[in-house]
């Protein structure tokens, strides 16, 4: 006999439901959560960006050359 899988009404009538097996569904909040840390990484990184800018701790310069204290002419 062939396994029946029984889907509660509750359920169909909040929306769509998807049906997938369980190592992709791992697989899938693995990466919602490896997302979500870079997210708030990125968030506090932009947010030092801002304070710092404010306190005038960065400084501003021309070329990358410059911020590596490199002369703009080639040896």
């Amino acid at each position: 006999m062939a396994d029946i899988l029984t889907i509660p009404r509750k359920l169909t009538e909040r929306g769509d439901l998807v049906i997938i097996p369980r190592s992709e569904y791992e697989e899938t909040l693995r990466i919602k959560k490896r997302l979500l840390n870079e997210e708030q990484d990125t968030d506090e990184a932009i947010s030092i960006f801002k304070k710092e800018h404010k306190e005038g701790k960065l400084k501003r310069a021309s070329s990358f050359s410059a911020i590596l204290g490199k002369s703009k002419t080639r040896n």
